[in-house]
C-alpha cells in the first residue's frame, strides 16, 4: 500500500499550497463562505505594516482578490 504525506502537517501543507497557487485558490474558494470566487492570490511577507500607525499590525500569508476586485 503506498504511503502519502499528511496535508495537515505544516511543512506538507506549505509545500503543496505554497508551490501551487491554483490549489490554494481552490481550497479557499471551497472553504470560505464567499459570494464571488477568489480570482487571484499573492503570497506576502509575514507582517504588513499599517498605513496609519494607530492601527494594529496584521500577520497575513495570502492576499486574495475576488472577481469584484475586492482585496482581503
Amino acid at each position: 500500500m503506498p504511503r502519502y504525506l499528511d496535508p495537515k502537517n505544516d511543512l506538507t501543507f506549505k509545500r503543496i499550497f505554497g508551490e501551487h497557487k491554483h490549489l490554494c485558490m481552490s481550497l479557499l474558494n471551497s472553504m470560505l463562505p464567499l459570494d464571488v470566487p477568489i480570482e487571484s492570490i499573492e503570497y506576502l511577507p509575514i507582517e504588513l505594516t499599517p498605513e496609519i500607525p494607530e492601527n494594529r499590525n496584521s500577520i497575513v500569508d495570502v492576499r486574495c482578490v475576488d472577481t469584484n476586485r475586492r482585496h482581503f
